[in-house]
């Protein structure tokens, strides 16, 4: 089910992170990774200048770059991990999107920006306009998680639905996993009135679950009632989770696509590694364009 993984970087410790859980994934499943920097390398000359310096400069730059990359590459690689290094001259949201594209990935995996205080409800903005704009699994992970006492590892995974079919897509890759990693499984459905008692939301939950999950992998169900997000997050929290799972369906908002907003809580506040399973409206919007790699 995952066989090409794009991990974005800008080799940095906090974007080690993102290699780290794709190096499990990598380990487990035997996908082949890329990495992915990302730049508008014009940008970096800064100054007034005639033409021919940016000429001049900006293919070096670049040479920079990919050598940088590669080093990165094989110090942080293990030598029998199949991996590409591929550099992209345009800004890191449209090459994500446009890269994951071209290598068909079957999984994103990227860090966004720790904020703390108001700025915390802001999600990173590259982050966020790849979550808006691709139609590829993104799993996306926080700075909290770069801790020496945390292990990169998926033994509990949580798989919140709501009975739409982006959710059953959700709940087949968050099948597919704890299947591989021998993880255990925990399908979570919340209600905003409290009919946790309601034998007919019951029922339903569990035909809809129980097909589909229990020849696959061990697993449990819980129904909760409240503000969805949060009582998700609380779970999480309190019963020691190392990956949600969730499906969002993008809506049409203008020119753009915005999603849910509990799939948005969720991927902004989880303390969690958060896979993110995306559906498109049926016309997607115009891509602004396709940028060119440079072969490394």
């Amino acid at each position: 089910m995952i066989e090409r993984i794009l991990v974005p970087t800008d080799t940095s410790d906090f974007e080690g992170l993102a290699l780290q859980y794709a190096l499990i994934f990598q380990k487990t499943l035997g996908a082949k990774l890329t990495l992915l920097y990302a730049q508008e390398f014009s940008l970096l000359l800064t100054g007034e200048h005639p033409i021919g310096y940016y000429l001049e400069n900006v293919p070096e730059a670049k040479t920079k770059a990919v050598d940088e990359l590669r080093k990165y590459a094989r110090e942080h690689v293990p030598g029998d991990a199949p991996v590409t290094t591929t550099v992209v001259d345009d800004t890191p949201a449209r090459a994500i999107v446009a890269t994951a594209e071209r290598i068909d990935a079957d999984l994103i995996i990227m860090g966004t920006h720790g904020r703390t205080g108001l700025r915390r409800a802001f999600l990173g903005s590259v982050a966020e306009r790849v979550l808006r704009e691709t139609k590829r699994p993104v799993l996306t992970v926080r700075p909290p998680l770069l801790t020496a006492d945390r292990e990169v590892n998926f033994r509990t995974i949580l798989c919140p639905v709501n009975f739409t079919a982006v959710a059953h897509e959700a709940l087949d890759h968050a099948c597919e996993l704890a299947r591989d990693f021998g993880a255990s499984l925990v399908v979570m459905h919340v209600s905003e009135l409290d009919e946790t008692s309601d034998e007919s939301i019951q029922t339903r939950f569990h035909d809809w679950v129980d097909p589909r999950v229990r020849e696959r992998t061990r697993y449990q169900r819980i129904i909760a009632s409240g503000d969805p997000a949060a009582r998700i997050l609380e779970l999480a929290d309190n019963t020691g989770v190392d990956l949600i799972v969730i499906g969002a369906q993008h809506k049409r908002f203008s020119d753009r696509t915005v999603i849910g907003a509990t799939t948005d809580r969720i991927t902004r506040f989880a303390r969690q590694p958060v896979l993110t399973i995306l559906r498109h409206p049926a016309v997607e919007p115009a891509r602004e364009h396709e940028a060119e790699p440079i072969a490394v």
